[in-house]
């Protein structure tokens, strides 16, 4: 072969063997770090969108997850809109500004009806987007069952399981660790526009008693006190 026409096979193998290494460089397998706040990628990632066998899985009538449900002891979704104890009597005045929360109803995970979220108005709540593959929500979980329990009238406290294609295992994540406030569901992602979780989760959403959404903290909590102090700082509820 000429001296040419080694130099051109040279620079064309040189350039597959660059592409090839590109489209490696752009996988991941399952034992690699996943991005932070996401934890481990159990199911999430097999499912961007529900199928209608997660939307079964999820329909209250499911004699498998009525047992779950049973067991997780989760309040029930009424709760979410009535307030704790069936109202809300100490609500400090809305401050002003922020955005109405989105026109979407999800189910409920726990026991009860689907909830509208524009219906969380009349007290200041705090929304938590957690899914059982997230590791960081495991972690920050306690933190808001303390809230809670704390709250009383003055607050809600409302959780939501994202993109999680398995209710079953949400569930004993939520009976695992004691939770025990108002859980909702969005396996179809209808909440990733509105509040911005495209970065990821978990994600902390700060509801006036307007229903207007104030404040989105992109982050996992470390502690109660961290979470108490944003409560005051933009709901102006101090517990």
């Amino acid at each position: 072969m000429r001296r040419g026409g080694r130099r051109t096979a040279y620079a064309v193998a040189g350039l597959s063997l660059a592409l090839l290494s590109a489209g490696c460089a752009g996988t991941s397998g399952p034992d690699e770090q996943q991005p932070a706040g996401v934890g481990e990628r159990v199911t999430e990632s097999q499912s961007p969108t529900s199928t209608p066998a997660s939307r079964a899985a999820t329909r209250p009538d499911s004699k498998r997850l009525a047992t779950l449900r049973a067991r997780a002891g989760i309040a029930p979704c009424a709760e979410a809109t009535a307030g704790p104890g069936g109202s809300v009597h100490r609500a400090p005045p809305a401050r002003p500004g922020g955005k109405p929360l989105p026109d979407v109803t999800l189910p409920c995970l726990g026991s009860g009806p689907a909830v509208h979220l524009p219906h969380l108005k009349g007290a200041p709540t705090v929304l938590n987007v957690w899914a059982q593959w997230c590791g960081p929500c495991r972690q920050e979980a306690p933190h808001f069952q303390k809230l809670y329990a704390a709250a009383g009238d003055s607050l809600r406290v409302v959780g939501v399981d994202y993109a999680d294609p398995r209710p079953e295992l949400a569930l004993a994540f939520a009976r695992d660790l004691g939770l025990r406030y108002p859980q909702l569901a969005d396996p179809d992602k209808r909440l990733l526009a509105p509040f911005g979780l495209l970065v990821g989760i978990p994600a902390t959403v700060f509801v006036n008693a307007d229903g207007k959404v104030v404040h989105v903290a992109h982050r996992a909590y470390d502690s109660e006190r961290e979470l108490r102090q944003d409560v005051r700082t933009y709901l102006g509820v101090k517990l």
